[in-house]
């Protein structure tokens, strides 16, 4: 289980569009919600290095490719490319 948690936030925070939405078509709803809830504290809080935080805002740029006043992040599970 460890182990599988580990990867999954390696998968989240890779920076790679595929493993990130492939990670996160792995969780329920309000899972996915409570990871994008921490990434945004990850990005946003004080605490975290630089590099927590890129990587925070890379998965959330991925995940909320809408920057407008939509509050609820749109996740594409499909396999949809990146682009």
């Amino acid at each position: 289980m460890a182990d599988d948690l580990e990867q999954f936030w390696a998968d989240v925070l890779s920076a790679d569009p595929r493993r990130i939405r492939e990670a996160m078509a792995k969780l329920q709803e309000m899972e996915r919600r409570g990871v994008i809830d921490h990434l945004r504290r990850m990005a946003h809080e004080s605490g975290w290095t630089d590099g927590q935080q890129e990587r925070a805002q890379s998965a959330l740029t991925v995940l909320e490719p809408s920057t407008n006043e939509h509050s609820d992040p749109i996740i594409h599970s499909s396999g949809a490319h990146d682009g």
